[in-house]
């Protein structure tokens, strides 16, 4: 068990999975411009002040979550058994995937959190925005959160090979793609 932990582990850092961030544009497109509309929007900065903080952990849980989901559906990265040579674990690779994206995801989730503070910072002084540093870190999470729903979308116009490089090592996307040939 603690072999195919370290296993994973190799797999998982192979991938580089920090550099997702770079290799999705249209879905880094999609959170920044999401959030970004959100940040600007009163109606979010009220919304965010109201929510508990299980609620604003929840709603960032969820956006990353789905946001995998829809990756890994929208560019077939799920594998079935028989799509790939038969000596490879599939559950192996799904699970390599799966932690490779949710990582990726997260740190994207991360960094455009740590853009939207500076920006709402930056933007929203007194009288516009009269609330406490509690209240702008609210309205970060909460806009990083949504956009990341809106980025989950823009993740399906990235092209499936664009996917495939920000997702896989060098070895792991020549495997994949030698299983499709073979399929």
């Amino acid at each position: 068990m603690r072999g195919r932990g370290r296993q994973l582990a190799s797999m998982v850092l192979a991938n580089r999975p920090w550099r997702l961030i770079l290799g999705l544009r249209s879905a880094l497109a999609a959170v920044l411009a999401t959030s970004l509309y959100l940040i600007i929007t009163s109606t979010i900065w009220q919304l965010a002040s109201l929510l508990g903080w299980t609620k604003l952990i929840a709603t960032t849980v969820v956006s990353v979550a789905l946001m995998v989901v829809w990756i890994l559906n929208a560019h077939d990265l799920w594998l079935r058994p028989g799509d790939v040579r038969e000596d490879d674990d599939v559950s192996l690779q799904n699970a390599t995937t799966v932690l490779t994206l949710t990582i990726g995801v997260t740190v994207m989730a991360a960094t455009v959190f740590v853009f939207n503070l500076l920006l709402a910072l930056f933007f929203l002084q007194p009288p516009l925005f009269t609330g406490t540093s509690s209240d702008y870190i609210r309205l970060a999470w909460l806009a990083t959160g949504f956009g990341t729903l809106g980025g989950a979308l823009g993740s399906g116009l990235d092209s499936d090979s664009a996917v495939l490089e920000a997702t896989y090592s060098d070895p792991q996307q020549q495997e994949l793609r030698s299983g499709d040939d073979d399929g």
